[in-house]
This record gives C-alpha cells, structure tokens and sequence, in this order.
C-alpha cells in the first residue's frame, strides 16, 4: 500500500533528523539541504493521500461521530506538520548555509519535537488503517 511507503519514507526521514540532531555542527552540508527538500514534498504527498483516501473510507466504514471527530484532529495536525515542515526546511537551508543564528541546543530540541510529533501522528493513523481494515472485514463477515 502507497501510504504505508510513505509512512516508512516518514519514519526513516525521523531516524535522519536524529542524526542531524546528535551532531549539528557537522551537519550543514548536503544531507541536511536535501531533507530541507524532502521533508514537505514527502509530507504533502502523504496528507494528499490520507485526506483523499483514507479519511473519507475510514469516515464511511466507522459510522460513528468519533470518526468524524479523529479525521477532524488529523486534518487539524496535518495543517500544523505541514508548517513545522516548512520552517525545518527553512532552518536546514540556513544551516547548509552557514546562516543560522540558532544555537546548536535549540535546533537539536527543535529537531525531537518535529520527529517526535510526526511519529505520534503516523502511529495514529496507522490505528485508524487497523480500525478501517477492521471495520471491513467484518462488514464482509455480516454479509457473507
């Protein structure tokens, strides 16, 4: 499945940023320019597919109000991913290069926050895939 790539590209993106993070004065240079791209174009085409996809399946097998509301909180940390993802991508620009004012500290505690929010989110939306697959296989069940 497309979007559970995508997650994998987002978790191994997670695992670059710790690195990035454990040295960050040996971190301007190339690999830090090239997740300043990588990260919201992975990022948009992720959201794209959950909101287009996913979202909407999950809202018509769940049946329930607390479907409607989860896809609600999920667009909502989506709109807010998606501006931290911009502003890292500022940072790592300015850090490859050699522009940032920010000291290595506070860009390592930014670079957790970012990585941290972004697992919390894929775990939660691989729950709502569970609860979608879930949620059809015992609508086959009831009809077979």
């Amino acid at each position: 499945m497309r979007l559970e790539t995508l997650h994998r590209e987002l978790l191994t993106i997670c695992l670059r940023l710790e690195e990035v993070a454990a040295d960050i004065e040996m971190s301007a240079s190339e690999p830090v320019r090239e997740l300043a791209q990588s990260i919201p174009a992975i990022l948009k085409e992720v959201h794209d597919l959950e909101e287009h996809t996913l979202f909407p399946d999950f809202d018509r097998n769940a049946g329930s109000l607390f479907a409607a509301k989860a896809i609600e909180r999920l667009k909502a940390d989506h709109r807010c991913d998606r501006l931290a993802a911009e502003e890292l991508s500022l940072l790592f620009c300015a850090l490859a290069d050699g522009r940032s004012d920010l000291g290595p500290d506070t860009i390592a505690r930014l670079l957790h926050g970012f990585q941290e929010a972004l697992r919390r989110h894929i775990h939660a939306e691989s729950l709502l895939m569970e609860a979608l697959l879930a949620a059809k296989s015992e609508a086959r069940e009831i009809f077979q």
